[in-house]
């Protein structure tokens, strides 16, 4: 460890803006015990996951002979009312709804199944009372609703020549086999996950955080609310305002979610930061190289040029190390 004249502390050339040993008693990181749900893929994942991607280019024919059922999609006109009188945002015309989607709250999609086109119907639902309306949650409410139309997505055969038009394969058998490989490797990051979420709990709990630089509290509390009141810009409101309508708060209980929030991020980075100076966690320049390449592969961008548009150098350097400090406890790990 290399304490800087200006206070910063120093990693793998990372400077720091507070000396980590100052502010936390590092637990036990090595030898962690977890156990991993083996996760398998099975003939019938294989199937549904064709069949989502075969739906993408289903026919749509409308129904006229039976009622609606899940999976259809539905064209309705639908409005809401409370105590007999329509509440805002409650209604729309010509609206298409895939039931079964949990698009709209509980009982709505299920009480148009068997609903025939033409048919009006009323839904006594009840709004969940986590509902982000203050105004709405909780509250017994009807709804009146029209189905205009039932439609129903027509999936095309599987067959060879689909396959060679659509897929980068040539046969049923090898699409089959290779989506197979894909949800395997899947599987495999969930698990790998997993494991480092499990490892990563037991080092936090077995840390003593004694207290929080200041720099950090402030980063991320001001990503928090900076996280918000971009949503707020969004809806073109006011933050106070969207707050109190679609997330029932206040600003002081905002500030204070914010200041947990950024307590938490804080005690995750320095023991992260610990960890790296303590095993001397280094990055080659291939491992930089490579990291850059697939962050902005992942991020849909063109090249390292315009990646660093968005964020710096150091920052893209400081989270390609946290990924090799959780890369590295869960090697340390014991898998039960």
């Amino acid at each position: 460890m290399l304490l800087l004249a200006v206070g910063c502390q120093k990693g793998n050339d990372i400077e720091l803006e507070y000396d980590v040993n100052e502010h936390i008693k590092l637990g036990n990181y090595k030898g962690i015990e977890v156990t991993v749900e083996k996760l398998e893929v099975t003939d019938e994942d294989v199937e549904d996951f064709i069949e989502y991607y075969m739906s993408l280019n289903a026919d749509e024919v409308e129904i006229t002979d039976r009622a609606a059922k899940e999976g259809d999609t539905v064209n309705i006109d639908f409005e809401g009312f409370k105590d007999d009188v329509a509440f805002e945002g409650g209604s729309g015309t010509d609206f298409d709804l895939t039931l079964g989607s949990n698009t709209f709250i509980d009982g709505f999609e299920e009480g148009l199944i068997g609903v025939t086109p033409g048919e009006t119907v009323d839904l006594n639902l009840t709004f969940p009372e986590d509902y982000h309306s203050e105004e709405l949650k909780g509250q017994a409410v009807v709804f009146k609703v029209t189905v205009n139309a039932i439609i129903e997505k027509v999936l095309p055969e599987l067959t060879d020549e689909y396959v060679k038009e659509n897929t980068d394969y040539d046969t049923v058998a090898a699409y089959k086999q290779g989506i197979r490989e894909e949800l395997e490797l899947e599987n495999q990051e969930e698990m790998k996950t997993s494991k480092i979420n499990d490892v990563f709990t037991a080092i936090v709990e077995d840390t003593e955080i004694n207290s929080y630089p200041d720099v950090l509290i402030d980063k991320y509390k001001s990503s928090r609310i900076e996280e918000v009141q971009y949503y707020a810009t969004m809806y073109g409101m006011e933050l106070e305002e969207f707050l109190g309508q679609f997330m029932g708060m206040t600003m002081e209980a905002l500030e204070e979610q914010a200041q947990t929030y950024a307590e938490n991020m804080a005690a995750q980075e320095m023991i992260l930061q610990a960890i790296i100076l303590k095993e001397n966690l280094k990055l080659s320049d291939k491992e930089y190289k490579a990291g850059v390449e697939r962050y902005y592969n992942e991020l849909g961008l063109a090249s390292e040029e315009e990646l660093f548009q968005y964020v710096t150098e150091k920052e893209v350097r400081q989270n390609l190390l946290w990924e090799k400090a959780f890369e590295f406890i869960a090697e340390q790990a014991i898998e039960l």
